[in-house]
């Protein structure tokens, strides 16, 4: 009897080691890179590509990233009960901002809420994933964390740069923030790094497309910025510190 049972708790034992060691092997990183994620997405169909402006389907809950190309995100500035809209009246659409290569992005509720996502550029791709299904791969999930407190701190500059009475004031602080932050240094200054319409810049600092071409042509005769013939713009920083002490 007791050769019975010492041989049915080694049989238990070796068994539960068996668990315990496939366990472990199952908890290895799915990925540690990003190339590495993104042939995940691809293998999982979690990848799409979108021509520009077409409208890219997204749902709270889920974690985006873009694979190639960039997104453009608008959205509405939500209502509080004490200013409610009548009957004529409607919310405007705002200009929230673009996202590049390897930026994560997420739907969720704030006082600027993300209504719409579109592809900014041709051929721009966007995978998405769970939450949960990137905290084994500890990497790439602090890199995600990162890249997102990276962009709370742009949106409280933006935030101050938005308080600005002055739509002088806004335009500048609106083209330098881009091109510091998201542009490419080079001989002509720093290139903003994707095109925008002047409809586009008009809206996300609350004025009008004829305000942001009238200010836009002052802004190159002082020889603040530069806009080239693919109507690429370069902030002239050096320019800037001169003129305006920045």
């Amino acid at each position: 009897m007791q050769r019975r049972e010492s041989h049915y708790l080694n049989s238990k034992l070796e068994q539960k080691k068996s668990s315990d060691s496939s366990l472990t092997a199952s908890k290895k990183p799915p990925f540690n890179n990003w190339q590495e994620l993104y042939n995940w997405g691809r293998s999982h169909c979690r990848q799409r590509t979108f021509q520009k402006n077409q409208i890219i389907p997204t749902r709270p809950g889920l974690l985006y990233i873009v694979n190639k190309g960039a997104v453009r995100l608008m959205g509405l500035a939500s209502l509080n009960e004490e200013n409610q809209l009548t009957e004529d009246e409607t919310i405007e659409e705002i200009f929230l901002g673009i996202l590049g290569t390897n930026k994560p992005f997420e739907i969720v509720e704030n006082s600027y809420s993300i209504i719409r996502v579109e592809a900014h550029v041709n051929q721009t791709s966007v995978i998405w994933l769970y939450w949960h299904e990137l905290v084994d791969s500890l990497s790439i999930y602090i890199k995600v964390l990162e890249l997102f407190r990276r962009q709370h701190q742009i949106q409280l500059v933006w935030t101050n740069i938005l308080a600005q009475k002055r739509t002088i004031d806004r335009l500048m602080g609106f083209l330098m923030l881009l091109a510091t932050e998201e542009g490419e240094r080079t001989e002509n200054g720093h290139a903003l790094p994707y095109i925008l319409t002047h409809a586009q810049i008009a809206s996300a600092i609350g004025t009008t497309r004829v305000n942001v071409t009238r200010l836009m042509g002052q802004l190159r005769q002082q020889g603040v910025i530069e806009v080239d013939k693919h109507n690429r713009i370069y902030w002239k920083l050096n320019a800037c510190e001169n003129k305006f002490n920045f």
